[in-house]
Order: structure tokens, then C-alpha cells, then sequence
């Protein structure tokens, strides 16, 4: 099952040579009174609910939520709400689906709750799905920054929010290329977004970090931009970059910085693009090309397993939905090629990289 790679939980996947390791409604709401630096106390106030667009979702929202553009008239689809309190807490029995650190300690755990959905993200926050998908009620810990909740609303909620409202979702980064999207795929930490950061430092617009929409309804097969940020490890950005592009935080209990791509150092694709190629990016530990550069065919079953793998779903208790989505991911492979790609994770050796995905894409 498809989950975001949270900053906190992965490892760096390359090497530097110069460092060891490389319209509007009002609504009683909760805000925070410093939004400066951990901890901070949450206070009931009345807020203006402003509206954004997150992929293709217009969504309201009772706190800003800088990172996402604005949809100023345009109906909300979806509202959030930061409110005070602790969600309600099942029991552990009742918890249905649950993702972990390396070391066996719970990241993300789901469970329903009546009609609702529960995502505890233990001792930072809950959030309470809707069954309809259009109403996310957040209740905070009471020393996670406003960040930080930002950062687990778009990068590991609304995923699975869209997951549950019909849309194709996959962890996955993508760029925007003269031939197509391009998207990466593949596990926490084997670099999709230092990939796709590489493509974006030679000018290529970005399309998504690790939140790819597949539009599969019309004739081609679209990549749908989510937002224009892109998180990357504070070491990594001068291997990549050189002079940092402007930045946001995107936790309190990570280094990892939010570039901004609203600029001619880091560009940012508004529109959908057809899907070109999806590479599937293997781990360090599973290249054995003897440190080459290799580009490769999946077959489509193996295609098809990756996409499973890689797709975000909210309730994996829901067959008809499971089914419906598998489907999809069936039909969506035979629309675009699959390729296995392995390379040494080297910051030195990306532009070689990007150069044999280039060629790779010439045969299209």
C-alpha cells in the first residue's frame, strides 16, 4: 500500500564527494497564537475559511496553508479544520491498517470510528475523515507546530483523501518533460525526489514530489500537478542546486526543507501532462549492475505490482473499492511504458542519469 515518505523516516540515498553522506464562510475554529517555533497552545477563534486547490481537490481551510495555490471562486469540494481537543481513542484491536518506522514504532495508524475515519499519527495529531471524504477535522498535539500539520495534511492525508474520493493516487515524484511526464516510482529513500529535483535544476518543470494523480478519463493518460514544493534534505539542495532556491519548513522534527517552485531556478508545471514513461527506481542494495547506469522492461505483471504497491487507499477493508482500483491500475499500465531504472546513488553521476532517460525517451 502506497504511503508518502515522511522526512523523518528515510535515509539519505546519495553520496556527495564533498560531504560523508550525501466566497468564503466562518466557522469556530482552532488557530494557533505563535506560529514560530514549537511548542504552541491552540485557542478557540472565529477564522475566515480560504480556499485552495491541492491536485485537482478545491479545498477550504480554517488555517493558511501557504504552500498550496489559491482557488478564489471556485465551490470547496472538501473542507479542513484545525480544531482543539484530542480525537476519540479506540482501542488497539480497532485499528485496521498501520504503517511503521524501521524500528517497529507506529508512524500512521487508521481506524473507524462510526461513519468517520481516524489517521493517528501518534503524538502529533489526529484526523478525522469523512466517510464522503469531504470534511478532514484535525486535533493537534499540544506541541506540534503549525508545520508540521500542514506537512501531514498534504504530503500523507490528502493522498489517501483523494485515494478515497475516486482518484488514481501514487506515491510517486514527476517531471515535465517536451516528450511527456515523467514520473519515478519506488520505496522511501531510494531518491525520487532528488531524481526529479535533478530534472527540475536542467529546467524541466515539476509536476508532483511524491503525490501523482493519474487522469486515466479521457483519450491519454494525464500526470496531475499536485503542488509546487518539492522536499529535499538540507545537505542534499547545494549538491543539486548550488545557490538554495526559497524555502519553507516542513517539520519540526526533520531538516528536510520545502523548496518553493515559483521561480526560474525551479519551475513548476500548473497543467496536466500526458504520462511518457514511469520509471521504477531500484534500491541501492538492489542494484546489481556493478554501479552502471541500466534501463530495463517490466513485464506487465510486475509493472502492475509495482503500481499496487506504490497506489494510496484509505480503507483496505473495502473489496469493491480495492477491486474498482485494481482495475484502474490494469488498465493504466497498457497506456505507457514501465521501466526498471537503477543507478549508483551518487550526486556526481545524476546528470548521466538524466541523460539516459532522455535517450530512453526518444524511442517514444
Amino acid at each position: 500500500m502506497g504511503g508518502g515518505d515522511d522526512p523523518g523516516i528515510k535515509d539519505h540515498a546519495f553520496s556527495a564527494p564533498v560531504m560523508n553522506h550525501c466566497t468564503s464562510y466562518l466557522h469556530a475554529c482552532s488557530i494557533p497564537q505563535n506560529k514560530s517555533s514549537p511548542p504552541l497552545s491552540y485557542g478557540i477563534e472565529w477564522f475566515e475559511m480560504e480556499f485552495y486547490r491541492a491536485c485537482d481537490l478545491v479545498l477550504a481551510s480554517n488555517v493558511p496553508l501557504p504552500e498550496l495555490p489559491p482557488a478564489n471562486g471556485s465551490e470547496p469540494e472538501c473542507s479542513f479544520q484545525v480544531l482543539s481537543g484530542r480525537g476519540l481513542k479506540p482501542a488497539s484491536k480497532d485499528w485496521f491498517h498501520q504503517w511503521y518506522f524501521p524500528d517497529g514504532e507506529p508512524w500512521l495508524r487508521m481506524a473507524k470510528q462510526e461513519s468517520d475515519f481516524l489517521l493517528r499519527f501518534p503524538d502529533l495529531a489526529d484526523f478525522v475523515v469523512s466517510t464522503d471524504g469531504k470534511l478532514i477535522q484535525c486535533y493537534p498535539g499540544s506541541e506540534t507546530p503549525i508545520e508540521t500539520l500542514r506537512h501531514l495534511l498534504l504530503d500523507q492525508v490528502i493522498p489517501l483523501v483523494l485515494s478515497h474520493r475516486g482518484r488514481l493516487v501514487l506515491h510517486a515524484s514527476a517531471v515535465a518533460t517536451p516528450e511527456g511526464a515523467v514520473c519515478f516510482l519506488g520505496m522511501a529513500g531510494v531518491g525520487k525526489s532528488t531524481l526529479a529535483a535533478s530534472f527540475c535544476w536542467q529546467g524541466h518543470p515539476l509536476l508532483t514530489d511524491d503525490c501523482l494523480l493519474i487522469d486515466e478519463s479521457g483519450e491519454k493518460v494525464l500526470a496531475t500537478p499536485s503542488y509546487a514544493g518539492l522536499r529535499l534534505w538540507s545537505d542534499a539542495i547545494p549538491n543539486l542546486f548550488g545557490d538554495e532556491p526559497p524555502s519553507l519548513p516542513v517539520a519540526h522534527y526533520t531538516t528536510k526543507k520545502r523548496l518553493v517552485a515559483d521561480s526560474d531556478q525551479l519551475r513548476f508545471c500548473s497543467h496536466p501532462v500526458p504520462v511518457a514513461r514511469l520509471y521504477v527506481l531500484a534500491s541501492p542494495e538492489g542494484n546489481g549492475n556493478g554501479g552502471e547506469i541500466h534501463i530495463a522492461s517490466f513485464p506487465r505483471r510486475d509493472a502492475f505490482m509495482e503500481l499496487v504497491k506504490a497506489a494510496f487507499r484509505l480503507d483496505i477493508t473495502d473489496k469493491q473499492r480495492l477491486c474498482k482500483q485494481f482495475e484502474r491500475l490494469s488498465c493504466v499500465i497498457t497506456s505507457f511504458p514501465v521501466r526498471r531504472l537503477s543507478f549508483p546513488h551518487d550526486f556526481a553521476i545524476l546528470p548521466a542519469v538524466r541523460k539516459a532517460i532522455l535517450e530512453d525517451l526518444k524511442e517514444i
